[in-house]
């Protein structure tokens, strides 16, 4: 088949995908009435090429595809939209029919979630467009996703029961509970060679516990295989409640420790457990320490923190983006209310999804969504390029 063929049927496949509605739902946390606008206003202009219907655009170094502003409009290409980062923690090997509770929840609160349920969710994000990507690379501004596609980003906390032991191969390599996690993903992984599978795993001081030495060995394992693993503090406490001292020791307790399990290959990312301190300011200074301090001699620094939140993220090149409080949507079925998964989806695939370029070194959106010119903030170096 003839190469421009090929991308316009493509790029029509992923037009109708952004139509498509959720059927599944999961929980919320830090639940809030409503959501800040993608489109409201504060500062920045960034050198910026405005194209026609006809015109391709792009760096001469760029070795990614152009296209027209009709192909972009025709995709609802907008890199200003939102990204949804779930936030998932426990996964059991159950079936739905097992919990007493709503949907896919293990408990009352649906922070826990069952294989089946997970698995389903998985499945469906990929039915309706979204491709995934790292946690790192999203907040270093880096999307790069298929044109046409969504970005989307699994994150989770805890550590226990994402990732279940049962041996070892012959060869060294780790023999997952297939109803775990990293076992489900693994699964997917095999079925969506473009899915680009991925997550972040963010732990505390007990690991997965498997045991020290095999998850010291799972560990290098997954960042070897496409998964990244970061700091959810040594005691799982809330940070908000804790002075200076306190907050260097649980953060910086953990980073060391990941250092002398995966040197220079764990995310300087953390996790905020129970997403305290949600808010941050020059009032509270303790609050630096989760960001930049030294602990027994070991320095450390946090790129980002990711809170408990209820909904999506904001794109990380618009005004009200903070890598300090990065939102995330926490995997729970509540029937389609209180920002669950449903909800959630609903909402980003009815116009509020960021929809991929392909190319990460340019930031693509219709001119009307920044006509203000103070909604767009960090281009990262990247080209904006806006459409009629």
């Amino acid at each position: 088949m003839h190469m421009e063929m090929i991308i316009v049927n493509k790029k029509r496949i992923a037009a109708c995908l952004l139509t498509a509605s959720m059927t599944v739902s999961l929980l919320t946390g830090c639940k809030k009435d409503t959501v800040p606008s993608e489109t409201s206003s504060e500062t920045t202009v960034a050198p910026s090429v405005s194209i026609t219907e006809t015109t391709e655009t792009t760096p001469e170094s760029s070795a990614f595809v152009t296209y027209t502003a009709q192909e972009y409009k025709d995709a609802g290409v907008n890199e200003l939209n939102s990204v949804p980062v779930l936030m998932y923690h426990r996964i059991y090997g159950m079936t739905n029919a097992e919990t007493e509770y709503t949907g896919g929840n293990v408990d009352k609160d649906g922070y826990n979630r069952t294989s089946e349920a997970f698995e389903a969710d998985l499945r469906r994000y990929y039915e309706q467009g979204y491709r995934m990507m790292r946690l790192a690379d999203f907040v270093s501004g880096y999307i790069d996703v298929p044109f046409g596609y969504s970005p989307l980003i699994l994150t989770f906390d805890d550590g226990i029961r994402d990732v279940v032991l049962q041996g070892w191969n012959d060869d060294g390599t780790p023999v997952f509970d297939p109803t775990c996690a990293i076992g489900i993903l693994e699964k997917i992984k095999a079925e969506y060679p473009d899915y680009n599978v991925t997550a972040t795993f963010f732990v505390n001081s007990q690991l997965f516990e498997n045991g020290e030495d095999n998850d010291k060995e799972i560990m290098k394992w997954m960042v070897d295989n496409g998964y990244d693993i970061g700091n959810h503090t040594k005691d799982h406490v809330k940070l908000g409640s804790c002075d200076a001292g306190e907050i260097e020791k649980q953060v910086g307790y953990m980073y060391k420790k990941l250092d002398e399990i995966i040197p220079g290959q764990y995310v300087n990312i953390i996790a905020l457990p129970f997403g305290s301190p949600e808010v941050m300011g020059p009032d509270k200074p303790q609050y630096d320490k989760i960001f930049a301090g030294t602990y027994e001699g070991f320095e450390y620094t946090s790129e980002a923190a990711l809170l408990c939140a209820w909904t999506r993220s904001y794109s990380p090149f618009v005004r009200d983006y903070d890598n300090k409080c990065i939102r995330r949507i926490r995997g729970y079925d509540n029937g389609g209310k209180d920002w669950d998964i449903e909800m959630n989806f609903e909402q980003l695939n009815n116009g509020k999804r960021y929809i991929s370029d392909g190319d990460p070194n340019t930031i693509v959106f219709p001119s009307s969504d920044n006509s203000s010119g103070d909604w767009l903030k960090n281009t990262y170096g990247h080209q904006v390029i806006t459409y009629g």
